[in-house]
């Protein structure tokens, strides 16, 4: 019997696919193998987190946190920011620490002229320079130092400290100099590397005493600034209703979260603690340090009902709650995320600048902690798009192979092909899955193929 020739490929009933199917099973099986590593990724950075939003009973509608506290602690139980969340916070953290109140009142102060704004910020602890006593840093130093584990920075230019007492002087020059004051904790004066604390009870005031108090009838406190003006009339920005004008002849003063300058006048959030002066208690300029007292403790209240920008304790919520940057306590982009949020939202007044003052979002079942960030709607939206997408690449990808396996012969040619439905002969059929131990078929090359002799 002659040796059977092979089939030209035009003429075969089903040409060779080999780079279509297996572009095919490999684009299937990277598409089966990266959805299911997402949906497992995405389990801890999406579907959890989503989830505890969704249960946590939190309102969307923000209220306000003031910094009271930050601490870093040595063993961390919780922090209020972590990097990473698939790992859980260990070693040291900075836990941060607020006060939750409701929202003050919107105020819009009309027809202002000669505006002024002043700024009055104190030293800023990130850039200033740190003198480090056990390097013999400290040997030299002259003038009023916020020193802290050793770490002191020279605060001379940006306060004036008035005090009655010290603890006795440390000797940080000389060759025991850095060891006597490896420890430096506190407000120090120092004289020549001779250094004091200075014991409680002191006031140290800002080194801003050039307020321009003269013809303002507003003066408005946010943060570090202040702004002055000469208005013709407060109206409740949320009510319309106009709770003080300039026939009462006297000056209005409140603590707002923002002041923006605007076409329409002052434009004041939250605003707190509001007061009115007498005419004779301000002169011609005053300090940082003597506004900020008169904004807390002046006894004449704007509004005597306490509803338009009320005392701040008549809005507390929660005296000390825990801080979060989100439910879960740490982010996932690694971007350092965490150090802006710490810098920004752990100021506590301890550097004798203003607190952080911020929106937050709480639970009413659970006001001990608040979160920073929270979008309930965005949450929602990414727990159904991150787990609608990686299921249905999963699920498709996986049915194709399960077909590619059902469907996919090799032939006597070493070649796959796709089943077709071709009816054949019963004993070429036969003769055809057997020699290739796949699943039965329809297709067969017949012997009475001329192409096939």
């Amino acid at each position: 019997m002659p040796k059977k020739k092979p089939t030209p490929v035009e003429d075969l009933i089903i040409p060779p696919q080999d780079a279509k199917i297996c572009g095919t099973i490999c684009l299937c099986q990277m598409t089966l193998v990266l959805s299911s590593v997402a949906i497992v990724y995405l389990t801890v950075a999406i579907y959890v987190p989503s989830t505890r939003a969704m249960q946590s009973g939190i309102s969307e509608t923000p209220v306000m946190c003031t910094t009271t506290r930050g601490v870093t602690v040595d063993t961390c139980d919780w922090g209020s920011c972590g990097e990473w969340c698939l790992s859980k916070t260990s070693g040291s953290c900075m836990q941060i620490y607020v006060n939750l109140r409701r929202n003050g009142s919107n105020l819009l102060l009309a027809n202002c002229t000669n505006i002024a704004q002043k700024f009055c910020y104190g030293k800023d602890q990130e850039n200033a320079k740190k003198n480090r006593c056990i390097a013999d840093e400290c040997k030299n130093l002259t003038g009023t130092f916020n020193c802290s584990m050793g770490m002191c920075i020279d605060i001379t230019d940006s306060f004036e400290c008035i005090y009655k007492d010290t603890d006795p002087p440390l000797k940080c020059s000389g060759r025991r100099g850095k060891i006597t004051c490896i420890d430096l904790h506190g407000l120090y004066s120092c004289n020549r590397g001779t250094c004091e604390r200075i014991r409680t009870p002191y006031n140290c005031d800002r080194q801003c005493g050039d307020i321009p108090t003269r013809h303002k009838n507003v003066i408005m406190l946010s943060g570090d600034e202040v702004y002055l003006s000469e208005c013709q009339r407060c109206i409740d920005s949320d009510t319309g209703e106009e709770v003080w004008n300039e026939s009462q002849d006297n000056i209005i003063m409140a603590s707002c979260h923002t002041i923006l300058n605007t076409s329409r006048g002052l434009e004041a959030s939250d605003c707190v603690n509001g007061s009115l002066l007498a005419n004779n208690i301000l002169s011609d300029m005053a300090n940082f340090t003597y506004l900020s007292y008169l904004s807390v403790f002046n006894t004449v209240p704007l509004d005597e009902r306490q509803i338009v920008a009320p005392p701040e304790p008549e809005l507390l919520i929660a005296n000390e709650s825990k801080l979060l940057i989100n439910l879960e306590g740490c982010v996932n982009t690694l971007r350092d995320e965490c150090k802006e949020f710490l810098k920004i939202y752990g100021k506590d007044g301890t550097d004798h600048n203003a607190r952080a003052r911020f929106p937050c979002f709480y639970s009413v079942d659970n006001p001990g902690i608040v979160v920073a960030r929270f979008n309930l709607a965005m949450a929602t939206r990414q727990f159904v798009v991150a787990s609608v997408l990686p299921s249905v690449l999963f699920i498709v990808s996986c049915l194709t192979l399960i077909l590619c396996q059902r469907t996919v012969v090799v032939g006597d040619d070493a070649k796959m092909r796709f089943q077709g439905c071709v009816q054949g002969e019963a004993e070429s059929t036969e003769k055809t899955a057997s020699t290739n131990n796949a699943f039965p078929f329809c297709w067969t090359e017949t012997e009475s193929n001329p192409a096939s002799i």
